[in-house]
């Protein structure tokens, strides 16, 4: 198959014909659009040119799940958008018009944008739209985990895709430390306070609506008596508060988690019910 240049009459003209649901194009009304004839099957970004058996030239999408640019309909923007204010407003269907207008006509009888999944399964009718629905009902529209899947489980899940290298952890501080911690919350959880306050004191991370409570530590810091002592002092307080729902993540080289002060305070967290997870950097 030829790929041809960009010829955008060429292209302009063929997505026009793929709107309006022609599959077959005169060979008079491709020359006046500069396509060179002599070549059998072309290809138009997302759309094939082909002369078949007969001697037809017929027009067809070639990526079901591209718009007519070539582009991913999962990634389109004001697709994402419009999905999402149709579903706020307890609107469960979207128009094949609507899509058009954002340059997307597709054969799919299903597509996957984020977590809403687009179907359309009638074969005798068109019925003109897309049936909008979750795909995980356990997620909002924009894929977070809702407050009420928040546990212990899923918040280790996440932490073990949460990297840093050992030449960062040497030189980064617990706030810009638990900054990172938060943005990479954020990818996972619909709601994640930093600092959040607490009737037992200022806790570093708070997943959903006080739900679950996080401590960041950094292991080179509790070699310092005072550092130890306070963070000691905390476990109490947040377990309280927060129950088993609560995490101490300690961030530390192999080295570090052999100190008697960490040691000492994963006991504790282990006495007390709590969790704890030992954040160690990659090289």
């Amino acid at each position: 198959m030829a790929t041809s240049k960009e010829n955008l009459s060429a292209i302009n003209f063929l997505q026009e014909q793929i709107k309006k649901e022609r599959n077959l194009v005169l060979s008079e009304y491709l020359s006046k659009v500069n396509i060179d004839t002599s070549i059998l099957s072309q290809r138009f970004r997302n759309i094939e040119l082909r002369k078949d058996f007969f001697g037809n030239w017929t027009i067809s999408v070639i990526d079901e799940y591209a718009d007519l640019d070539g582009n991913p309909i999962s990634k389109n923007k004001k697709l994402v958008s419009r999905l999402k204010a149709l579903w706020e407003n307890n609107q469960k269907e979207i128009k094949f018009k609507e899509l058009i207008d954002m340059n997307i006509f597709t054969p799919a009888k299903e597509l996957k944008v984020q977590n809403f999944k687009l179907t359309n399964y009638s074969l005798l009718v068109n019925t003109g739209y897309y049936n909008l629905s979750l795909i995980d009902k356990n997620k909002n529209i924009d894929g977070l985990w809702l407050d009420n899947m928040i546990n212990t489980e899923r918040i280790l899940e996440v932490l073990k895709d949460f990297n840093i290298k050992s030449k960062e952890l040497v030189k980064i501080s617990e706030l810009d430390l638990n900054k990172l911690l938060e943005n990479h919350f954020k990818m996972y959880f619909e709601n994640v306070k930093k600092g959040g306050t607490s009737d037992k004191g200022l806790i570093d991370l708070i997943i959903g609506d006080l739900i679950y409570g996080i401590e960041l530590k950094l292991a080179r810091e509790l070699k310092k008596t005072s550092q130890a002592d306070r963070a000691l002092g905390q476990i109490d307080r947040y377990i309280e508060k927060f129950g088993s729902n609560f995490m101490v993540v300690i961030s530390g080289t192999e080295d570090d988690k052999k100190e008697k002060s960490v040691q000492d305070l994963i006991k504790k967290i282990r006495n007390s019910k709590g969790n704890y997870y030992y954040l160690e950097p990659y090289d």
